[in-house]
């Protein structure tokens, strides 16, 4: 094994570490919804210019490509790494807890000789996701986003404010007949009230509502 890879391990397993919502159980809800946290996934935010993009076959992504379609994402052959556009330049690469450093130190060799920022983003942002019949229903109680699903479709990804936390709303592919889920990926510091806030826009489908921790007022 590749010491990066056992220092990843070792990040992991290391019982001393906490993710953002850690103090927090999953919630559920009428008819299978479900709220919980995709906790410790590794996240890169990488900068490269587009013209590149369009070009870059990285071995390290596992036949995943730099999407360059707004608001889209791709996702590998085994399903363990996922690219998502954020913007012309700037797209977030999401893997499996513990592989972010592996993945990082790969992705910068195989771009040697081009122009980039490669920045490990894993700690700064939590992910949460919500599955289930209502769960456009709860989120578009919280934002202006047309979440539609005319206009909001398996794959794709877009930010926006949700009372007063912006985050990156993604809807990941799943299995026919499963539940569609919604990852929200937003700031560490930030996850404790925006959970809080969807728990309470939750209220209606049977979900109990969590308050936060550090006692702010929520606004919806």
């Amino acid at each position: 094994m590749a010491p990066s890879d056992q220092k990843s391990e070792m990040l992991v397993d290391r019982p001393d570490r906490q993710s953002a919502l850690s103090h927090r159980s999953p919630l559920t809800g009428d008819d299978g919804l479900i709220m919980r946290e995709a906790s410790h996934l590794g996240k890169l935010v990488l900068r490269l210019a587009g013209s590149d993009a369009e070009t870059l076959e990285v071995d390290a992504l596992g036949g995943a490509v730099l999407p360059t379609q707004p608001c889209h994402s791709s996702v590998s052959g085994t399903g363990t790494v996922s690219v998502l556009w954020l913007g012309p330049d700037e797209w977030m690469i999401v893997s499996q807890a513990g592989t972010e450093q592996a993945l990082q130190t790969r992705f910068q060799s195989e771009l040697s000789g081009r122009h980039f920022q490669l920045s490990n983003v894993t700690d700064y942002y939590t992910c949460i996701d919500i599955a289930g019949h209502q769960n456009r229903e709860i989120l578009m109680n919280l934002s202006t986003l047309d979440m539609h699903k005319r206009t909001f479709t398996a794959g794709q990804i877009k930010g926006s404010i949700f009372g007063h936390a912006n985050a990156y709303v993604w809807q990941l592919h799943t299995d026919p007949g499963a539940s569609e889920t919604f990852r929200l990926i937003v700031r560490s510091s930030m996850a404790d009230y925006l959970w809080c806030l969807i728990s309470r826009s939750a209220r209606l489908f049977g979900m109990p509502e969590d308050t936060p921790i550090s006692g702010e007022k929520l606004v919806i």
